[in-house]
């Protein structure tokens, strides 16, 4: 059988970039994990590990998609051989058949896990910065801080006096109703 193996670090990303580079290879099943590759602790790999059988073959886009630390790789790539199950590496160009692929795997093993650092390492710059500089130098953290309507105030006592309902006073300031309840609240609280 023909699997992939499919990881985003988060639920906001999406996998199609990887399913791309697969659609050159007829794929029986996907597992399709939305966690970090730092962990082994993924649902979908876990599934994986369990469900795969001898002879069936993994298609994974990248090393950095199954793992991206080289102590993992290795650990999973040793685990799925001793099940007789071939790992398809495709951006690498290479499988887990023979044993040219340790020596390739601890390589860009490797490299995957000197871009994951690098990336934690660019994060904490990134934080570090906007706490010095504040929101002034364009490196505001979380979201913008939201300015009410002007003509909130005006319908607010209108709407408070039921002379108006909600979703007038919605269409009155251009909002959804759900906007409205939040700038309610936050009008409320000044």
């Amino acid at each position: 059988m023909n699997i992939s193996y499919e990881r985003v670090s988060t639920i906001k990303q999406d996998e199609r970039r990887q399913e791309i580079s697969l659609d050159n290879y007829k794929i029986d099943k996907k597992y399709i994990d939305k966690s970090s590759g730092k962990s082994l602790d993924r649902p979908q790999l876990s599934k994986l590990m369990f469900e795969v059988r001898k002879g069936d073959n993994i298609y994974i886009e990248s090393i950095s998609r199954l793992g991206r630390n080289v102590d993992d790789l290795r650990k999973l790539t040793e685990y799925f051989r001793q099940k007789g199950v071939t790992i398809h590496f495709i951006k690498e160009g290479f499988n887990t058949d023979g044993n040219m692929y340790k020596f390739l795997l601890t390589i860009l093993g490797a490299v995957a896990e000197m871009e994951r650092e690098l990336i934690v390492e660019r994060v904490k710059e990134g934080i570090e910065k906007a706490k010095k500089f504040g929101t002034k130098s364009g490196l505001a953290i979380g979201r913008p801080e939201r300015i009410l309507p002007k003509e909130l105030g005006k319908y607010y006592n209108k709407w408070r006096l039921k002379e108006i309902n909600a979703v007038e006073f919605s269409k009155l300031i251009g909002v959804s109703r759900a906007t409205l309840y939040r700038y309610i609240k936050m009008y409320k609280g000044k």
